[in-house]
């Protein structure tokens, strides 16, 4: 089961805000917010690359959004030193 970084701060019991600045002061998010380089293709987090389009624009506007699997949700829970609450995704969100 894949979370975002806002669905997993709820089951680890942090404050998205300050999970995503823990983030960064871990080095696992770079401080614009991205997921960083060498942390890819591990098997913890990835990128998903999503689009809207843009009517007045015309065209379409590409992002990404960090997402955390099931294994990255333990392995966090680790590196921060904090218990995992066992609620469902859709609790979460």
């Amino acid at each position: 089961m894949n979370r975002t970084l806002e669905e997993t701060a709820a089951v680890l019991g942090i404050k998205p805000r300050a999970f995503r600045a823990k983030l960064r002061d871990l080095h696992i998010l770079t401080k614009d917010g991205d997921l960083a380089s060498h942390h890819r293709d591990r098997g913890y987090l990835y990128s998903d690359t999503r689009s809207t389009w843009n009517p007045k624009l015309n065209n379409y506007r590409h992002y990404a959004v960090v997402m955390v699997k099931e294994l990255g949700v333990e392995w966090l829970a680790k590196k921060l030193g904090v218990t995992v609450t066992k609620i469902n995704k859709d609790a979460a969100a």
